[in-house]
């Protein structure tokens, strides 16, 4: 019996044992589009996107910030080059925006235009 590698899955503990399930926290490859979780909820969401705006344009060019109201606290930012996002990734990770701290990764697929 093989197992897979650690950054494919997870252990978790239950009531019924150890199990594996896939990795919630594991980053996507590279790409200029990036997911960012944990942002307040309780922030309207123009003001939440002209901030984020505001803050990943320090990085370089902003192309898109895609955000849902079914999904909300989270955003994708879509940025010029895949450079720009990873710099932006790096220096924003964890940063406090609005009282909470930035989750932020590549996204797992790149944004569809609508």
């Amino acid at each position: 019996m093989t197992e897979e590698p650690a950054t494919k899955k997870k252990r978790i503990e239950g009531r019924d044992g150890v199990r594996t399930s896939p990795a919630a926290d594991e980053p996507g490859m590279p790409r200029n589009t990036l997911y960012v979780s944990n942002l307040n909820d309780q922030i309207k969401s123009n003001t939440l996107k002209t901030n984020l705006y505001l803050l990943f344009s320090t990085f370089g060019e902003v192309v898109k910030i895609a955000m849902s109201p079914k999904l909300r606290g989270q955003a994708f930012v879509v940025l010029s080059t895949v450079d720009e996002a990873n710099l932006a990734m790096i220096s924003l990770k964890d940063e406090s925006f609005f009282g909470k701290p930035l989750r932020i990764q590549f996204s797992k697929s790149d944004m569809k235009e609508v």
